[in-house]
């Protein structure tokens, strides 16, 4: 059976419920203004989109406040969001690609991606867990694994996590990816001082700023019962 047995919507309607699922991620409910600003659409082409994803119940629309994807909507949503997902990181880390080439060429094979490929294409990749920009991917039932991300700065010596997002500019973000501090990387803080952390990563030391440390997020790695 298809990951998504449902009745089919337009590719236009998909485009806006994967749109809202992407800037959920940052706030909710999402004002129309957002939508219409990502998609370079009217407010009044939004509106009416909106009216129609509520009538079929993929989502909540309240005037004034924004939209809210429901659990269906979340669903559909996420059904094209694992593969987006999977072809970026299959393009960046297998191809080489910058990520922005990586995202365009991702939203042209998300659409024509059926379920045999994506599962397939997920198990080569290792199963990842987020794409090249931390963003997590959904499972193939379409459900988020709920997870707990803390500031780098936050760990203490001896620590581990991996590399969820780096909330900096383009420049230190460069910096940190050549260090190998990126978004799934494995990484154990080596000793904290008072301005800087001493971070292990891809076997070197980094050392890094605990100002900067406070805009990477990072997923920490449960400690075992006792220490040696």
């Amino acid at each position: 059976m298809s990951e998504d047995s449902s009745p089919s919507i337009t590719d236009t309607m998909q485009m806006y419920l994967v749109t809202i699922a992407r800037l959920q991620e940052r706030s909710d409910p999402v004002p129309l203004s957002q939508i219409a600003e990502v998609l370079s659409v009217s407010p009044v082409s939004v509106n009416e989109m909106c009216r129609k994803l509520q009538d079929q119940g993929l989502l909540q629309y309240k005037p004034y406040r924004g939209a809210t994807l429901t659990q269906e909507g979340e669903r559909r949503a996420h059904y094209i969001l694992r593969r987006h997902r999977l072809w970026e990181v299959f393009l960046v880390e297998k191809l080489g690609l910058e990520y922005g080439p990586a995202h365009d060429a991702a939203c042209q094979l998300e659409h024509s991606t059926p379920d045999l490929v994506a599962n397939r294409l997920d198990r080569f990749l290792g199963h990842p867990a987020v794409n090249p920009e931390g963003l997590p991917i959904p499972k193939a039932d379409g459900a988020l694994s709920g997870r707990v991300l803390i500031a780098l700065a936050a760990l203490s010596a001896g620590q581990r996590g991996h590399v969820i997002r780096c909330q900096v500019d383009d420049a230190v973000r460069s910096f940190l990816y050549q260090h190998g501090i990126r978004p799934g990387a494995p990484l154990t803080v080596a000793s904290v001082g008072e301005e800087s952390l001493l971070v292990e990563v891809s076997g070197q030391y980094v050392t890094v700023a605990r100002t900067l440390a406070d805009s990477v997020q990072v997923e920490p790695e449960e400690r075992s019962g006792s220490a040696e």
